[in-house]
């Protein structure tokens, strides 16, 4: 069974971790597979605008969509960036164009996931079973919500 197109939802916890390791070893071999790493961030970590913001200036109040915009994929790339940090060498050994991160803003990571995974048509998720804020012993609430959103296969990692 030849998976070319896998998502691993990575939240820098050590199940999300693992099914990175997972995720590499089903790919390794298959030169045209391809892993996507996807942080998915609340809305809540949207940028905001202070007073003190060196960007904007001070003592701003309002700032116009494109500012806005242009700050809100700052946050996000800068997010992207450290995630990339967090997943360090465990991708390692793959080749080039085998490896994509990405870092989206949605209310809701189970929907965030679900919809990254079917409009980039992926074939597999792979993804920790638990992850940063889950209680131990269960199943955590996103890979949980994931395996009744989606209609493809989940491999959860422990």
């Amino acid at each position: 069974m030849g998976f070319k197109n896998i998502l691993v939802p990575y939240d820098g916890s050590e199940h999300a971790n693992r099914a990175l390791a997972a995720a590499k070893d089903l790919v390794q071999d298959c030169p045209d597979a391809k892993v996507t790493v996807l942080n998915v961030i609340p809305m809540s970590v949207a940028p905001t605008v202070s007073e003190s913001d060196p960007v904007l200036g001070s003592a701003a109040t309002f700032i116009d969509y494109r500012d806005y915009e242009e700050l809100f994929d700052d946050t996000l790339k800068r997010l992207r960036d450290d995630m990339i940090k967090q997943v360090g060498s465990t991708l390692d050994g793959l080749g080039e164009g085998q490896v994509e991160y990405n870092t989206i803003a949605h209310p809701s990571a189970i929907q965030g996931i679900s919809e990254y995974a079917t409009t980039h048509e992926c074939d597999l998720i792979v993804m920790g079973r638990r992850g940063l804020g889950a209680i131990r012993g269960m199943l955590g609430s996103v890979s949980y919500g994931v395996l009744r959103t989606v209609d493809l296969p989940v491999l959860t990692i422990k």
